[in-house]
């Protein structure tokens, strides 16, 4: 019987791994098309957005960059020769849509992302006007994008040597600094770090230099990917840039250099986030102080390290002017019960509306994604100024300056909870069912309660007991979805 099982394990692995080296031969089919596409006379527009940015062929070679045709169809096509759709969809590479299974990259710049090995495991594309700027593919048997770094595998080498890697936010900005030379950058593919990126960098390296613009260094996504890194026993530093500036345009403008100096240059995260509550808050005054002790609270909240916090507790007290040990108490006080500031436990079932906000005010998801099943009013009154601010278009800085200070500070809260999804899609589905759905519950539970009443009335028990069966299975669903149990998908 061992021996059966053996050889059922064995043929199983067998099966599995050549499932994935047909995945594997899939994307490298997919990656050869698009990068045929850039040469071609349909790609003129991408080769000429790529050259205008320095890059010439041998670049697109090197890192693996093509063109996504126009039209609907044109991958489906061509890998449909070979491959069977279903193939193509769970790849990333089709979506199965109402109207019916087409390509999801459509007159967009590629960009391949590689995993440790160098191999394609998903693509990202840039659009030229009017859609998203970027697309990424989603989440496949291969790919992860919570678990992979753009540029890793061109980047591996040095960042063994170095223990140093320079952390940014997109493409360009890896492409351009590894043709600069700084060949430890790896794109974190948006600001919003996880856990598990944290964790493949700590493998490599003992020091992140964050080198994101201004405005996404500052942004909560980043604040919070800045203390997982902490959290993941990694020495945390800023690269400072000018308003406007990002590590792409500054090498193309002031030479490799300049982005050396800003390397060399950068400040810890913990001082990066002291400075900046100096630069948007007026710390001359009691209340500005004490604005910024409510907002550094929730910062600390997600600080692990003791060694970290007391550095950041230090750097703050100097800030404001009071004693360390004041600083400290206020960091570490209980909340007041019945406010919505409370700790975070992991685990804790949150509101539906509490997770799209989350999702929404790190940057995971943009308001377009929910618009369409959502508006503010699905939202509680607490909440709904910061739905508003979203449905406006409002976003970072901006609809946080546009909140009164109570909501302002629940978005600070929201943003900066240490908590993570290991399933953006599936998460953003789950909301939007029990968001939906709740309030039709709702409905329908006063229709019954007042038909009940009339069927008392005329004493129709007949139909007073369905109603009264129906009304426990819909309060039994209201519980379900309330505690998030429910396994509707939007």
């Amino acid at each position: 019987a061992r021996q059966h099982a053996a050889e059922a394990g064995v043929a199983f692995r067998v099966r599995e791994d050549g499932a994935r080296e047909r995945m594997r031969e899939i994307l490298a089919d997919a990656a050869s098309y698009f990068a045929a596409n850039l040469r071609s006379p349909a790609g003129q527009r991408a080769r000429q957005y790529l050259r205008n940015r320095g890059y010439d062929e041998g670049v697109w070679d090197r890192f693996g960059l093509g063109f996504a045709l126009p039209g609907w169809e044109n991958l489906k096509r061509e890998l449909c020769k070979r491959y069977k759709v279903e193939e193509l969809v769970e790849l990333g590479l089709l979506v199965a849509g109402k109207e019916g299974i087409y390509d999801r990259f459509r007159d967009r710049t590629i960009f391949t992302i590689f995993d440790l090995s160098g191999r394609p495991i998903a693509f990202g594309g840039r659009a030229f006007a009017g859609e998203p700027k970027y697309l990424n593919s989603p989440k496949t048997p291969l790919f992860d994008k919570g678990r992979i770094l753009y540029g890793l595998s061109w980047a591996r080498e040095g960042l063994s040597e170095e223990k140093r890697a320079i952390l940014v936010e997109g493409y360009t900005d890896v492409l351009t600094l590894h043709r600069a030379g700084l060949t430890t950058a790896v794109g974190s593919m948006g600001t919003s770090l996880t856990r598990g990126q944290a964790e493949l960098l700590a493998r490599f390296v003992e020091e992140v230099v964050i080198a994101y613009d201004r405005d996404a260094a500052g942004g909560a996504a980043a604040l919070r990917g800045m203390r997982i890194l902490g959290n993941s026993g990694l020495s945390v530093r800023v690269a400072l840039f000018a308003e406007g500036d990002d590590p792409d345009s500054l090498v193309r403008r002031d030479g490799p250099e300049a982005i050396r100096a800003a390397v060399d240059a950068a400040v810890p995260f913990y001082r990066f986030y002291v400075e900046s509550l100096n630069e948007k808050l007026d710390l001359t005054t009691v209340t500005g102080k004490e604005r910024a002790l409510v907002e550094a609270r929730e910062f600390a909240s997600g600080i692990q390290s003791l060694p970290l916090r007391q550095e950041f507790t230090r750097e703050l007290a100097d800030l404001l002017d009071l004693p360390v040990e004041g600083v400290s108490r206020e960091l570490s006080r209980r909340r007041r019960p019945g406010r919505e500031e409370r700790p975070v436990a992991e685990g804790r079932k949150w509101e539906p509306e509490e997770d799209l906000l989350v999702l929404l005010l790190r940057g995971d998801i943009r308001w377009e994604r929910v618009a369409g099943r959502v508006s503010p009013d699905h939202f509680s009154e607490e909440n709904r100024p910061i739905a508003e601010g979203f449905a406006a278009g409002l976003e970072g800085s901006a609809l946080i300056d546009g909140l009164d200070e109570e909501s302002a500070r629940r978005a600070s809260f929201y943003a900066l909870a240490p908590i993570e999804f290991s399933d953006v899609d599936r998460a953003v589905n789950d909301a939007l069912a029990r968001l939906v759905k709740l309030p039709a519950i709702e409905r329908r539970l006063a229709e019954i309660d007042a038909e009940i009443g009339a069927c008392e009335e005329r004493g129709d028990l007949e139909r007073w007991n369905e109603l009264t069966r129906e009304k426990i299975a819909l309060l039994t669903e209201k519980l379900a979805r309330r505690r998030g149990d429910g396994e509707e998908e939007a």
